[in-house]
């Protein structure tokens, strides 16, 4: 029997959806990262065949095929990229469900687009713990700014903003910067006692561009107590997100044109100093914009763009 697949492929998770050929959910399963560039191709691999044999399970059909499916991928971003993906999708365990002619695998950023507008001409900004752009326009014509991640190219992320953070309390503590509420606010949310303490913190193995990342909610609490450093930060990764939004707008030609832009992230939580500030910016530069939060599972996306080219 033929049906639907829809991939999201995660930093974090990955979220599998089947469904029937008219898009209708029957089965969700998720397993944990399938980003290679994060955790490996062996273990991506094997966190994607773990939700795909489950849902293929519980579908308790014995003659199961994908007549379309879309995966979309958080890491790819190159050409190296997809070959590679191409590589840990089609594997021996579960190519065997698969029409390759019909098996799509995009960035995420793709299907998360997908599922957040029905536009023609659509943006989504990503502003989470990492932060990308990309948008497509009604001749089909694609575009990305960012989303390099954390060496290359992460502005107006959740770890940018962190990673500053932590610069300010040393530069604060050093004398080289301004005094900061982010010092205290910091040691508190780390529960750390003092400034040796924190920066063995920051140089300790266990510690991850997520950890880095949640810090972002604390540069917020501060600068909405008027923390002038925090503040600072705050409007250096609005301008960041801006100058990514600029590029793909251009890119796209949709300057004076009526687009879709999809936002979602934990930073848009951050609303006086980041989420309204950065709209009356979009507002002012593109007045035909139509701003949308994501509501929708970016899985939700990877079906329909499935469906679409079924």
């Amino acid at each position: 029997m033929e049906y639907i697949l829809g991939v999201d492929g995660g930093a974090f998770k990955t979220l599998v959806r089947v469904a029937d050929l008219s898009g209708k959910p029957l089965i969700e399963t998720k397993a944990g990262s399938s980003n290679y560039k994060s955790i490996g191709s062996e273990l991506a691999k094997d966190n994607i065949n773990k939700a795909i044999l489950e849902a293929i399970y519980k579908l308790n059909n014995s003659d199961v095929t994908f007549r379309s499916a879309c995966f979309g991928m958080a890491g790819n971003n190159t050409t190296k990229d997809k070959d590679n993906f191409k590589d840990i999708i089609f594997n021996n365990e579960i190519k065997c469900y698969f029409n390759p002619s019909k098996t799509f695998i995009y960035n995420d950023t793709r299907i998360g687009l997908a599922a957040g507008s029905d536009n023609k001409n659509g943006i989504i900004i990503i502003c989470g713990a990492g932060s990308n752009c990309f948008g497509i326009n009604e001749q089909g014509k694609e575009a990305k700014a960012n989303g390099w991640d954390y060496i290359l190219s992460d502005e107006g992320s959740g770890y940018e903003i962190g990673r500053k953070a932590l610069r300010a309390v040393m530069k604060a503590y050093d004398g080289r910067g301004d005094a900061t509420l982010l010092t205290k606010a910091i040691l508190n949310e780390l529960k750390l006692k003092n400034i040796p303490e924190f920066i063995e913190w920051a140089y300790s193995k266990g510690n991850r561009k997520d950890k880095i990342a949640s810090l972002a909610k604390v540069v917020c609490e501060s600068a909405e107590k008027s923390d002038a450093v925090g503040i600072r930060i705050l409007e250096e990764e609005v301008k960041e997100v801006m100058d990514s939004i600029k590029v793909v707008v251009k890119k796209l030609d949709l300057t004076d044109k009526n687009f879709d832009l999809v936002f979602v992230g934990s930073l848009f939580k951050c609303e006086k100093y980041f989420k309204n500030i950065l709209i009356e910016k979009l507002k002012y530069n593109f007045p035909k914009i139509n701003f949308l939060p994501l509501i929708k599972k970016p899985v939700e996306g990877a079906v329909k763009l499935a469906l679409m080219n079924m």
